[in-house]
């Protein structure tokens, strides 16, 4: 019986050696897929793992009320950081209308590309990205260093590209 008593007690211990192992190992640097993915005012983009620049990939679609709340925000980090060499892309969801999107963009004036994820593609190189808005954010070197599923908090999104824009032009 003291065994038994014993290994119960050891079981919340071992849950919790579980969940750091799980927490450590998900908390590792990721390398972003490299994958091209085409606009629709047809230009190509490449994400690479040596980008040089950073990349802030936004999966959203236009049915989606928190994508909608969050452009004016977007387009103002847009125009705020792509001088300084921040790289949007826009990946509208398979679901989505390419006559939707382009609705969209003219409406909402995006100023950055979108793509429309037709076949489901470029969700699945991202880890089957299947919620908007999602955002992943690039560093320099094509690493994942934010994966943020849900509304920015451009406040810290602002923080974090300042701080990996630095950390690139003192190398």
């Amino acid at each position: 019986m003291s065994k038994y008593l014993t290994t119960l007690k050891l079981l919340p211990l071992l849950g919790i050696i579980i969940f750091l192992a799980w927490y450590l190992a998900s908390a590792q640097v990721k390398q972003a897929p490299t994958i091209t993915m085409q606009d629709l005012d047809g230009q190509k983009h490449v994400i690479t793992q040596q980008t040089g620049h950073p990349t802030l990939m936004i999966f959203w679609a236009t049915d989606c009320p928190g994508c909608i709340k969050e452009i004016p925000d977007l387009n103002q980090l847009y125009h705020d950081y792509h001088p300084r060499g921040l790289t949007m892309l826009g990946v509208a969801m398979a679901h989505d209308d390419p006559r939707h999107i382009r609705a969209m963009q003219q409406e909402k004036a995006l100023p950055y590309p979108l793509i429309w994820d037709k076949n489901n593609e470029i969700a699945r190189a991202f880890n089957s990205v299947r919620v908007t808005p999602t955002h992943f954010l690039i560093d320099q070197q094509g690493n994942i260093v934010m994966r943020k599923i849900g509304e920015l908090n451009f406040v810290k999104l602002r923080a974090k590209l300042d701080k990996l824009m630095a950390k690139h032009n003192s190398l």
